[in-house]
């Protein structure tokens, strides 16, 4: 799994963009109305980005790989919403 990890306003989004256009894959993100502005201040209009909203109402393809933006956030999010757990930290393994 790839990661990405560096610090606010480095270039994460346009790396995970990059990377969604080359994979024909989904970007997950809290707001997908915002992050699709950013996309279409760097030029990727043809990228789907889809939010928490669409996860809950199942409108995704299923076919297609996922990237997720702010991955932190997500956790938090899912914690929360399906376990009742506030997340404190987490540990991730950065690939090689």
């Amino acid at each position: 799994m790839l990661t990405i990890i560096k610090e606010r306003n480095s270039g994460k989004a346009k790396e995970l963009l990059e990377i969604a256009r080359k994979n024909n894959a989904i970007i997950v993100t809290q707001d997908k109305r915002a992050f699709a502005v950013k996309a279409h201040s760097y030029g990727y209009d043809d990228v789907e980005v889809i939010d928490y909203e669409d996860l809950d109402n199942d409108d995704y393809s299923i076919e297609r790989p996922a990237l997720i933006h702010n991955g932190d956030k997500m956790l938090d999010w899912l914690m929360d919403r399906f376990y009742g757990l506030k997340v404190i930290g987490f540990s991730a393994t950065k690939e090689k």
